[in-house]
């Protein structure tokens, strides 16, 4: 295990030494082989996103690939279970894969269907996708409604079996009491703050403020018209979401999920109803940070005195402990950190 980075280190002594996990990434829809950007870039883990709107069948077949796909890497690849596993896959230089929904779809109308899903690696379920479900509104809902009965069941059953739940695309409404009945840490995997890019996939303050007071985090999304209204975003503008994020609740609820996704599926998805042409505007979608070139988040932070010393001694130590044990399911123990080398979240 590589020592910490110290105030002078480099950029890339920094990164080498860091646990570097993307919140979402969901290309692996696309082409199960993009794994290898992600994995020839460093990066530690990314929480790949298993399916947005397949019902039970389609979702079991998608989970069959993934599992196919790790047990045939096994040099390169790491299903993360547990917290261990995070450190397993940054110590053997693998790829962890934490497998992740992007919408509570796949349940159906059954709650059982957590507990299975579970047993089959998925730690992270994202109650919505953009509009209503069984569960609730999703954020692109004009009608604005909160929780369903089913989708009170279904919150929980993922407290009771520690499955994550991501409130990412889902409607403010359904966001507020979720958070309000959910007696776990819950989470914003990919969202950036309305108040400097005005997008209804975006996050009010009072959204943020909430799921920082139950001690979770946002991750801030690359997708580029979340990020401004510019066509071609700069690393600057993902920065201005993040320090309006710290301004308002602190660096140790700020992380990343760069959500990066090809643009050759634009009409499918805007077909088949998961987006609208206003909201999702068609490619090419230039992304200023992809999950692949996190080293580039390294002196952007740097900029603005976001240092190797500053990170050590902030709160921010603490969310590995916090965010790690609910995304991988292991509430056994809070494993201590302090001594291992520096975070740099994505």
């Amino acid at each position: 295990m590589k020592k910490t980075a110290g105030p002078n280190a480099s950029d890339h002594e920094i990164y080498d030494s860091s646990i570097v996990i993307d919140g979402c990434a969901p290309v692996l829809m696309q082409d199960l082989l993009e794994w290898k950007r992600f994995y020839k870039s460093g990066v530690t883990a990314i929480v790949a996103t298993v399916t947005t709107s397949d019902d039970m069948p389609g979702t079991i077949a998608s989970l069959s690939q993934f599992h196919r796909l790790i047990e045939s890497n096994p040099e390169e690849l790491l299903l993360i279970e547990s917290v261990d596993d995070i450190r397993e896959a940054k110590r053997s230089k693998r790829l962890g894969l934490a497998l992740q929904f992007q919408n509570g779809r796949p349940l159906g109308r059954d709650v059982g269907m957590v507990e299975v899903y579970r047993r089959l690696g998925v730690k992270t379920i994202q109650l919505c996708y953009n509009y209503r479900n069984n569960i609730g509104d999703g954020c692109l809902e004009p009608a604005n409604s909160g929780l369903s009965v089913f989708g009170r069941a279904a919150i929980r059953a993922m407290n009771e079996r520690n499955v994550l739940v991501d409130l990412s695309h889902t409607g403010e409404r359904t966001t507020l009491e979720a958070m309000e009945i959910s007696t776990r840490v819950d989470v914003f995997t990919h969202a950036n703050a309305r108040a400097v890019r005005d997008h209804p996939r975006n996050l009010t303050d009072e959204q943020i403020r909430t799921v920082a007071e139950k001690g979770g985090v946002v991750g801030l999304c690359g997708f580029p018209d979340f990020i401004s209204t510019k066509p071609n975003p700069t690393m600057s503008d993902v920065m201005a979401h993040l320090e309006h994020m710290v301004g308002l609740v602190g660096i140790d609820h700020v992380a990343f999920g760069t959500d990066f996704f090809h643009g050759s599926d634009w009409a499918k998805y805007v077909e088949i109803g998961n987006w609208s042409r206003d909201d999702y505007p068609p490619p090419p979608w230039n992304y200023p940070l992809d999950g692949t070139n996190a080293i580039e988040f390294v002196p952007a932070l740097r900029e603005r005195g976001f240092t190797p010393h500053r990170h050590r001694q902030s709160p921010r130590r603490k969310l590995p402990a916090r965010l790690h044990r609910r995304l991988v399911g292991d509430s056994a123990r809070r494993p201590s950190f302090r001594t291992q080398p520096g975070r740099l979240y994505l």
